[in-house]
């Protein structure tokens, strides 16, 4: 019998029955977290042994996401196999990516550190302003990346179509953004307030996590102004959408609440050369 099910190829995981009642975000959430718990944790290893050369945080970020969008549309997958496979596939948009994330992260300390100190032996309103502009700067680039790793690997778009999209989804989305916010931000604080062992369970717990939760917020909205249309534009059905899933869940809200379409749809027309849904 495989470890935990760790390293278990024989079964390429568990499916979902046609008639399956369609469950409220937060208790799927929770039966999906609990059934893919062990996997988790070993996404969580394929995640940190692949990021050890630093660069390649990008690839890697980009297959995980992978991974938990499979997840979250409880589709089967060898989970080895896919990380793998979405590591080579989306590894330059990835790299480049994950590049600017590492100077994006330096630039960030830098100025916070400078403006920080300035704010407190100088406090000016500009120097406050200065402070306060940079964290939220900071804040809302953050929550681009709860869309920009879930484009990479489900679309085939260019890194400004990505980053476009990103700055949108960032307001259209903004419920299920900040419920993801907050989640990071705590179990990231908690790591770090318990460092140094924190440092043990760091190549366990903490990336999957934060990635599933993040994917399972993200991607509806993705879905809803992106994927859908492009379906309903070639007058087909979004395969992702379940035949059991009912008109009502759009109306559900999305861990813990989704923007319920409310927000006025992004109206564009597809590319010349499409979009690829992988």
């Amino acid at each position: 019998m495989p470890l935990f099910g760790f390293f278990d190829y024989t079964s390429s995981g568990k499916g979902i029955a046609k008639n399956e009642p369609v469950k409220r975000p937060f208790f799927k959430f929770m039966e999906l977290f609990s059934r893919k718990f062990w996997k988790l944790i070993y996404v969580n290893i394929l995640y940190f042994l692949f990021c050890l050369p630093v660069v390649t945080i990008g690839p890697a970020t980009a297959a995980m996401t992978q991974v938990m969008r499979k997840f979250t549309l409880e589709q089967p997958i060898f989970v080895f196999d896919e990380f793998f496979t979405a590591f080579k596939k989306n590894f330059k948009q990835g790299l480049a990516v994950g590049l600017f994330d590492i100077f994006f992260v330096v630039c960030f300390v830098v100025a916070y550190a400078s403006y920080d100190i300035r704010a407190q032996f100088e406090p000016t309103l500009f120097n406050i302003a200065l402070l306060s502009l940079t964290i939220a700067s900071g804040i809302f680039i953050w929550m681009m990346h709860f869309y920009i790793y879930v484009q990479i690997a489900a679309l085939s778009l260019n890194i400004r179509q990505i980053v476009k999209n990103s700055f949108l989804f960032v307001i259209l989305g903004l419920k299920g953004n900040l419920v993801t916010l907050i989640f990071s931000a705590l179990l990231f604080i908690g790591m770090f307030i318990f460092i140094p062992f924190s440092f043990f369970l760091m190549p366990f717990i903490p990336f999957a996590w934060v990635c599933f939760l993040t994917v399972f917020n993200s991607y509806p909205v993705i879905q809803k102004y992106i994927i859908t249309p492009y379906y309903e534009s070639k007058g087909e059905k979004n395969p992702e959408i379940p035949d059991y899933a009912s008109d009502d869940e759009d109306k559900e809200e999305a861990l813990f609440e989704d923007f319920g379409g409310r927000e006025a749809e992004i109206k564009s027309k597809p590319k010349p050369k499409g979009k690829v849904i992988r």
